[in-house]
Parts: structure tokens; C-alpha cells; sequence
């Protein structure tokens, strides 16, 4: 058999002090618990949506989540950087920040746009370089006609 520790009077009140002065602290941390922990379902913040027509700076519109077929699938969603012109069904990308969704990128189109013209007598050249565009299709083109006339030599 262990023999007991015995404390003298001096020790005891300074363990005691100990003792009261920890559980007097304010808690630092949640206490131990060993109950199951169940994950909250997270919801999406970023969604692939399609929508119609034009979308104006700071108006809303109603979009339709993009492999998502049982209802409710669409949500309404705020433009407040891109002026979509109008034009037909496209893809874009959603976020939400609290309750309410907002437009990240629309689709968009690459396009040719000139960057400089050089007239030869034989020709008018256009320089281009590909850019992006808020357009309603993915070409745009446009032609110069070339007409030609002689002088009369006096």
C-alpha cells in the first residue's frame, strides 16, 4: 500500500488559492464535449446560370442554374459591371454574397477589331487583334468597296 501525500497548512491554502484563482478566469475555449459533430450542408456560392436578352448595369434578371432541372431552378441575380447588349440564350457564372446573387462574367465572344488601316493603290488594309466582346455572336464583319477611276492626262 502507497503511503499518503500529506500537505502541511501553508500548502494546502496556497493550492487552494491556485485552485480558486483558475476557476475564477474567464473560459478561454468551448469546454470537451464528445457528442457527434454533424457537418452543416454547405450552400453554393457560385453557380453556372443561362439567361436572355439584354441585362442592364444595376438591374436584376432572372437566371436558370445550369444542371439543375427540379424547381426551384432559377434565382434572381444583379448585373453592377457589364453592359450585355441583347441577344440570345448564354451561359454566365453567379455568386452569392449573404442572400443575394450577383453576375460574375457573362459569356463573351472573341472578336477582330481593327487596330490600324494602311491605303496602297492597290488596296486598303485593315490590322487587327483579337479582343473580347459583349457581342450576340462570336463574328462581326464589314467590307470596303474599293472603287477605281482614271484621270485624263491633259
Amino acid at each position: 500500500m502507497a503511503d499518503l501525500t500529506q500537505f502541511e497548512l501553508g500548502s494546502a491554502v496556497r493550492i487552494a488559492r491556485v485552485v480558486r484563482q483558475v476557476e475564477q478566469e474567464p473560459r478561454r475555449g468551448t469546454p470537451l464535449a464528445f457528442d457527434p459533430v454533424f457537418e452543416q450542408r454547405q450552400r453554393k456560392a457560385l453557380r453556372i446560370c443561362t439567361f436572355t436578352g439584354a441585362w442592364s448595369i444595376g438591374t436584376e434578371k432572372t437566371v436558370t442554374f445550369r444542371n439543375q432541372t427540379a424547381t426551384p431552378n432559377t434565382v434572381s441575380a444583379t448585373n453592377l459591371f457589364w453592359p450585355i447588349p441583347d441577344g440570345p440564350q448564354r451561359d454566365c457564372s453567379i455568386a452569392r454574397e449573404g442572400t443575394a446573387w450577383y453576375l460574375l462574367v457573362p459569356q463573351m465572344y472573341a472578336a477582330n477589331a481593327a487596330t490600324a488601316a494602311t491605303i496602297t493603290t492597290a488596296s486598303l488594309r485593315f490590322d487587327t487583334l483579337p479582343v473580347v466582346a459583349l457581342a450576340t455572336s462570336s463574328t462581326a464583319s464589314f467590307s470596303v468597296s474599293i472603287t477605281t477611276c482614271s484621270t485624263a492626262a491633259s
